[in-house]
């Protein structure tokens, strides 16, 4: 593979001219040049080296998407297609502007900022902490820019990216109500402990407060482990004597798995259960029937935190930004309508 030196010769420039083509500075080499130079580059199949580009630039060209460990476990966060679809469009994001992605897991707010300091990175972006003191210390402490993805903290200045939580859980238990139910309930994963989450029951119980209607206590189940919840929460639904005619799911993998266990029984859905989800993943798409679930523009979020963080990169002013986005509902074929 050619060296700088030998790019420059056969280009016939100088070493700083080809230096200044790989690190993309603008206005130092023409448009002609530029052209020549990557020709060159391309034909010998020369790669940069990063670290080289690292210490002429200062920056690591890398932003570490941070994953807490619920539970002790560093894989939790990417078992959900809602994850799996806001990484692939960070990293389609950010490869776009010349950056490269990096997944880290962290126990405790030191891990974090050990990895800040050990691959120098230009930023990072929190996805789906819990209500832990850990995730305040990290904002606290934080070498570079931090986005954090669905939580707020409102004593400090940080940059988050949010949704309407509590509209969205809203929308779903009012359409519900719309269509003649009035015994809900409401499978939930978390909500002593995300913020999130308890935003979207707080939507629930508004929308059953506005019927004159108020939750009931064993109508409200815990479907944490996702699609592994909410088979729990039908095996618990269907040992009822009384039980709801439609469930508000604060995901759509914790109402596939109550549809997956309905249906095992011999049941329908929506004849002998209604459900709303919530994320409009990919499961609520392929199920059959297909869900009614809360739309939270996935994509939109992203492109957001992205946004946010490559301002924080070159503003060191921007530092204190809250984005909220908007939700809808994508009404399908899991809710019926009662007489």
């Amino acid at each position: 593979m050619a060296t700088i030196r030998e790019i420059a010769e056969e280009a016939g420039v100088s070493r700083m001219t080809v230096s200044n083509v790989i690190n993309n500075v603008k206005g130092k080499v023409s448009p002609e040049t530029e052209k020549r130079i990557r020709e060159i580059m391309e034909k010998h199949h020369y790669v940069p080296s990063m670290a080289a580009r690292s210490l002429i630039s200062k920056s690591s060209h890398i932003i570490g998407i941070l994953l807490p460990q619920w539970a002790g476990n560093p894989n939790s966060m990417l078992l959900t297609p809602y994850a799996a679809y806001v990484v692939a469009y960070f990293e389609e994001l950010l490869r776009a502007k010349g950056y490269y992605v990096m997944l880290c897991s962290f126990a405790k707010a030191e891990d974090a900022v050990m990895i800040q300091r050990t691959w120098h990175t230009d930023g990072m972006i929190e996805m789906f902490p819990h209500d832990d003191p850990i995730n305040h210390e990290l904002v606290e402490r934080s070498e570079c820019p931090l986005v954090v993805m669905d939580r707020h903290f409102d004593d400090l200045q940080m940059l988050s990216v949010g949704i309407e939580d509590r509209k969205g859980g809203y929308l779903a238990a009012r359409h519900l109500l719309e269509e003649g139910h009035r015994q809900i309930g409401i499978a939930a994963s978390s909500i002593e402990s995300s913020q999130l989450i308890r935003e979207r029951y707080e939507g629930y119980a508004e929308a059953l407060a506005e019927y004159g209607l108020e939750p009931r206590k064993e109508w409200i189940f815990d479907g944490t482990d996702r699609h592994a919840g909410g088979i729990r929460v039908a095996e618990q639904l269907l040992g009822m004597r009384e039980r709801p005619t439609a469930m508000v799911c604060t995901e759509d993998l914790i109402a596939c798995g109550i549809m997956k266990r309905y249906q095992e029984r011999g049941l329908n859905v929506p004849q002998d259960i209604s459900l709303v989800g919530f994320d409009n993943s990919e499961p609520s798409r392929v199920v059959t029937p297909m869900l009614t679930t809360v739309n939270q523009f996935i994509r939109k979020k992203a492109e957001t935190a992205v946004e946010m963080m490559l301002r924080a990169i070159t503003d060191p002013e921007y530092r204190n930004d809250r984005k909220t986005l908007d939700v809808d509902l994508v009404k399908r074929e899991s809710v019926a309508r009662l007489a």
